[in-house]
């Protein structure tokens, strides 16, 4: 007969899409589980705001026709009905006009690049479809392979204004594995759950509380220790007056920030990181007739315009169109540190660049959020700086964003990387 699992007392910092999956998978397990999170409110990345009474999630988030943890994860949740999935409109903002984008014939018939090139740009783009694996490109610089394959002036007016909107100054150091990973698990349907992603979060925590798990809000962690294999693992409080012991802890945060409260040196290989920000602009009228524009300008002071309500509906927020705003940069980026009123009002120009109808007017109310670790950059022979799972305390383990290669952070992949560690930590073998 199979032994029977030892019921463990298991700490998971974070209620993000990860941690909330970890905890959700270890609690029906039978374990005792213990959620720290320092923020107010569960999702993480995947976090949201109200809209007119809706739930929305502060970054654009959508779901490909291929995630199947998370379509597992809703079903298993009594959600499967409210994912739906739907062709969209997809578009290139480049030197003052906008373009299809979204098919391969649209693509082929992109007018600012020669066709010569753009079928340079279809053949490269088939390639990585249907390459099965990212291998033979991950020590491949991505700016010179798409040169190369897709065509120069494919690469100037498609990839290279990507690249670097989206890494800044790392765009020259980015593996052509991230390019594989951008064209190979993409979908031409995009999908969304009715009433937000924050639902199935909320479920989650719903089912970790009946299952006898527990989720503390705004706790600011000093330290995890671990003496040996034999003790316990020791949570220290940046208060400094309370502790808490379990026999497992998972970390879902960032690397750096796992270093800070293990006590670890930074290793010698680590990814990078890029901040996000995003406005979430609640408006009159629609502003793209794209649910995603690029904006390939570069001299535009933000990467991407996402009409959210075509992917969902204005019914949804009460007759308001829904538009984010986003960016990726880095922390010290003014961008980043501005005051967002400020901002919004010098991005309001290049709105209208976009638009020239759109008016300030028709913003009637406005959010915005940022977020210090939101993507790493991928460097060639990225997977040489991926960190473990296992960290150097024997009971605790790590499951963070920068483990999501060559695939861009995802919800799908947060849940799977969230029930693997799960495993990982009460001593199952992969």
């Amino acid at each position: 007969m199979p032994q029977k699992q030892k019921k463990l007392n298991v700490a998971v910092i974070g209620a993000g899409a990860m941690g909330l999956s970890a905890a959700y998978k270890l609690a029906k397990e039978g374990h005792d589980v213990t959620i720290f999170e320092r923020a107010s409110e569960i999702g993480g990345l995947a976090g949201s705001l109200e809209v007119q009474g809706a739930k929305l999630e502060r970054f654009y988030h959508h779901s490909f026709a291929t995630d199947r943890a998370l379509q597992g994860l809703a079903a298993e949740l009594g959600l499967g009905d409210k994912l739906y999935y739907k062709g969209l409109t997809t578009g290139i903002f480049y030197k003052g006009k906008q373009y299809n984008f979204g098919t391969p014939l649209e693509m082929m018939m992109f007018p600012p690049v020669p066709l010569l090139d753009r079928i340079k740009f279809g053949v490269s783009s088939a390639y990585m479809r249907f390459l099965r694996d990212y291998a033979p490109l991950e020590s491949v610089n991505a700016l010179e392979w798409s040169r190369k394959y897709a065509g120069k002036k494919s690469t100037e007016v498609i990839w290279e204004p990507l690249l670097r909107s989206k890494f800044g100054r790392y765009a020259d150091e980015t593996s052509a594995a991230w390019l594989w990973g951008r064209v190979h698990f993409r979908t031409f349907k995009l999908g969304y759950m009715q009433d937000g992603f924050d639902q199935l979060y909320t479920a989650l925590a719903d089912k970790i509380t009946e299952l006898g798990g527990r989720i503390l809000f705004e706790q600011n962690i000093k330290s995890i220790t671990q003496e040996s294999a034999k003790k316990p693992v020791v949570i220290r409080m940046e208060n400094g007056r309370k502790k808490y012991e379990f026999d497992r802890a998972i970390v879902t945060t960032s690397l750096p920030i796992l270093n800070q409260l293990i006590g670890a040196p930074a290793p010698k290989k680590q990814p990078k990181y890029l901040a996000a920000s995003c406005f979430v602009l609640e408006l009159k009228e629609s502003l793209v007739p794209y649910y995603w524009l690029s904006v390939n300008d570069t001299d535009f002071p933000f990467l991407v315009v996402v009409e959210q309500t075509r992917l969902s509906s204005t019914a949804d927020y009460k007759g308001r169109h829904v538009v984010y705003v986003g960016n990726y940069l880095e922390t010290d980026d003014r961008r980043y540190t501005e005051d967002p009123k400020k901002l919004l009002n010098e991005w309001i120009p290049y709105l209208q660049k976009i638009n020239p109808k759109f008016k300030k007017s028709d913003i009637l109310k406005w959010h915005f959020s940022k977020a210090p670790f939101a993507q790493a950059v991928i460097t060639p022979d990225y997977s040489k700086s991926i960190p473990p799972h296992k960290t150097k305390l024997p009971g605790v383990w790590f499951g963070t964003l920068s483990q999501f290669y060559p695939e861009d952070r995802s919800q799908d992949y947060a849940i799977r990387i969230g029930q693997k560690v799960a495993d990982l930590a009460v001593g199952k073998k992969f």
